[in-house]
């Protein structure tokens, strides 16, 4: 009897420890995870730099709060102004945890088995890892590991309503500029601010230019010029001669992907780190 209650014991510690949840990840490089909102189940894209959850209105439509007076007001990364109507869930399950009393906001869009976007702003206090190889998330703490490779990271708030995260990179060996952290861009995403054309002496007729409208507001129309440069560099990764995108109004001096900087990839908000892991 006692050895079925220490083995029982043991299978209840794993399943609670073990807070994993699987992902697909597209070819495209975006992050797709299960989680269940209010009671009801959805695919979404996982977006570090989405600030704040947001579901489409196909699925939110069954939730209880149906109108709001509150509203959040932020800016794309293209400087396009988004106002969006503000809520609160109250339980959305994570890979094993329950997260309470979480803002969110709502948009009329429709993409194929996608039902919005899951942001960092409810992992302030979880920290979690995102494993390409494995395609899995797991939630986990890193303040009980010791000597991994890490480096700082950023965070803009707003209001406790959103969260980004930023760090720093530098081009071509010499000019040190601070980038949004973007899984929701996908992979192997590099946009510089059209700015920093002239920095790194690049001559602008020689990019490709591209527009494209907005998918919030078809009025809005951004100019994105394509090419390469010599190099990006962090801490623990150099890409050579990586393709780039100098974006029109972009607001920050940069916005990249994340998967480049590794297979396994951690991340703390309370520590304010991001950890290589492979």
């Amino acid at each position: 009897m006692k050895r079925i209650v220490v083995i029982l014991s043991i299978i209840i510690s794993s399943q609670l420890y073990s807070q994993k949840t699987q992902i697909q990840v597209l070819p495209s490089g975006h992050i797709i995870a299960k989680a269940n909102i209010d009671g009801k189940e959805g695919n979404f894209i996982f977006d570090t730099g989405g600030g704040i959850n947001l579901f489409f209105d196909s699925f939110a439509k069954d939730f209880k709060q149906k109108s709001t007076y509150n509203f959040f007001t932020a800016y794309r990364a293209t400087g396009e102004r988004i106002d969006a109507p503000l809520y609160e869930n109250n339980e959305v399950l994570f890979a094993g945890k329950k997260f309470v009393k979480i803002p969110y906001s709502t948009f009329d869009m429709k993409l194929d088995g996608i039902d919005g976007l899951i942001s960092l702003q409810m992992f302030s206090d979880t920290d979690f890892i995102i494993d390409y190889t494995k395609n899995e998330i797991e939630l986990t703490d890193f303040s009980k590991k010791k000597n991994i490779k890490s480096f700082d990271i950023q965070l803009s708030t707003n209001a406790d309503k959103s969260i980004d995260i930023f760090t720093y990179i530098t081009l071509n060996d010499k000019f040190k500029i601070q980038v949004l952290l973007d899984s929701g861009a996908g992979k192997n995403s590099f946009w510089l601010s059209d700015k920093l054309i002239s920095t790194l002496e690049i001559d602008k007729t020689k990019l490709e230019l591209n527009e494209r409208k907005s998918e919030f507001n078809e009025k809005v129309i951004t100019k994105f010029y394509s090419g390469n440069i010599n190099s990006i560099t962090n801490q623990y990764v150099t890409l050579k001669d990586p393709k780039v995108v100098f974006v029109e109004g972009l607001i920050y001096e940069g916005k990249t992907s994340i998967n480049w900087l590794g297979n396994k990839i951690g991340i703390s908000l309370k520590n304010k780190k991001m950890y290589i892991l492979d």
